[in-house]
């Protein structure tokens, strides 16, 4: 699977970079500790349960720690007796682990390292991030790894990733993509929604989309009239912005309710199911899905592409031609069409956005949310 070296020093970099005003209790485990458990955690990923991968939180705080008491829907249980932490203990655990409500307690005080016990949380989280509540409770905010999948590790800060591990390679997230990018200019340019509410809606739409695992491409356009000429809809489904009617959209604007834009936002992700593009305008109107980009109706030049890092620095390493067919459309779509905006989902969950910005294509690759 490769060295995982590169991996723990990423971490603690990022970690550093990202993380302020970190208290004791928040604070990684030394690097050889951190370097020892990822390992195990590695060849706990690999390990099949009736057909399926493990996906589980593993964190190092003491179960006395003041800081827990802040999070008053979490709940510390401790095992009667430590377990040993192996990987054959890890595997039989797995399935009793919900990723996103738990974490497994480890006591790396000595070694060998023993496990103590579980932080089981109610947690409003996932509402929080995809904007369907304002407030609410999260997971407490503490460092640990969780793992995804086979061979993939991703190091977090309660829910928020700050780096992955994929297969030998470290991947970084992108959580600006929608508040301070050129993709997030686009998207504010030629609108009548509030911000919030466009936010809401998109982070709930991708954050389905990557938990469907099938893939699919959300086009944003000024009109559908801006995109006619260039893409085949197989499925026309027009429909205002949250089902609204003109004379009623302007008292709808601004204060909408959650359900609505929740309800909205549902019907739009199960749409990015069907093979082909969901096709919205930048006030979030429903044009149609299942739409195949027009190649040959599109300039034969390939279009100029600007490759963006994590780091906001240009990647010339990357190019057009190393990306699959869903992909490339995308950068294409954007290309012709002014104004529009393109997020690609892979199978793989993870999330493209690009944009059209001075002559070039803007690509910003491993998107993820902001937490609220």
């Amino acid at each position: 699977m490769g060295d995982i070296t590169a991996f723990i020093d990423a971490i603690y970099d990022r970690f550093e970079k990202s993380i302020y005003d970190a208290e004791d209790d928040q604070k990684l485990p030394p690097k050889p500790v951190l370097t020892e458990v990822c390992q195990e955690l590695l060849n706990v990923s690999c390990m099949r349960e009736e057909g399926r991968f493990p996906s589980f939180r593993v964190c190092f705080i003491d179960p006395d720690s003041e800081l827990l008491d802040t999070y008053i829907y979490s709940h510390v249980l401790k095992f009667d007796q430590p377990i040993p932490f192996s990987t054959r203990n890890l595997h039989k655990l797995a399935p009793a682990l919900n990723a996103d409500m738990s974490y497994l307690m480890l006591d790396i005080t000595e070694a060998p390292y023993k496990i103590i016990g579980i932080i089981a949380s109610y947690t409003a989280w996932e509402k929080i991030m995809t904007r369907e509540l304002t407030s609410g409770n999260r997971m407490p905010r503490i460092p640990n790894i969780l793992v995804s999948g086979p061979g993939e590790l991703k190091a977090c800060f309660g829910e928020a990733p700050i780096v992955n591990y994929d297969s030998g390679h470290c991947v970084f997230f992108r959580t600006n993509t929608f508040t301070s990018t050129v993709v997030a200019d686009q998207l504010r340019n030629g609108t009548n929604v509030p911000e919030n509410e466009r936010l809401q809606l998109l982070y709930r739409v991708l954050w389905h989309m990557t938990n469907y695992g099938h893939g699919g491409a959300i086009f944003l356009v000024p009109s559908a009239e801006s995109c006619a000429n260039y893409v085949d809809i197989k499925f026309r489904l027009s429909s205002r912005f949250l089902f609204s009617h003109e004379e009623t959209r302007s008292k709808l604007s601004g204060k909408a309710s959650v359900k609505d834009i929740v309800t909205y936002a549902d019907l739009i992700s199960k749409l990015t199911c069907v093979d082909g593009a969901v096709i919205l305008t930048k006030d979030l109107d429903l044009v149609g899905f299942g739409a195949e980009v027009l190649i040959d109706k599109m300039d034969s030049v390939l279009p100029e592409m600007c490759f963006i890092r994590w780091d906001n620095t240009a990647d010339q390493t990357r190019q057009f031609k190393d990306y699959g067919m869903r992909h490339r459309a995308g950068y294409r779509f954007c290309h012709a069409i002014d104004g529009s905006v393109s997020f690609i989902v892979s199978q793989d969950s993870t999330i493209e956005a690009c944009t059209k910005h001075e002559g070039k294509v803007y690509v910003y690759d491993n998107v993820s949310f902001p937490l609220i």
